[in-house]
């Protein structure tokens, strides 16, 4: 197993979480801002990524 596909999935999990956390705030606070999308599409292009690298495949 891959320490490198361990550590990018959790690191892209953990993004998402975060961007989810923030657009969240930013919604109760009826506020527009732009950088929570950006987590989230950062993070699913990373598991996206990682899907296709995983080792074994």
């Amino acid at each position: 197993m891959s320490i490198g596909w361990i550590v990018g999935t959790s690191l892209a999990i953990i993004v998402l979480l975060s961007g989810l956390v923030g657009l969240n705030q930013a919604t109760r606070r009826q506020r527009k801002v732009r950088w929570p999308w950006w987590l989230i599409g950062f993070s699913v292009a990373a598991l996206i990524s990682a899907a296709i690298n995983y080792p074994g495949t």
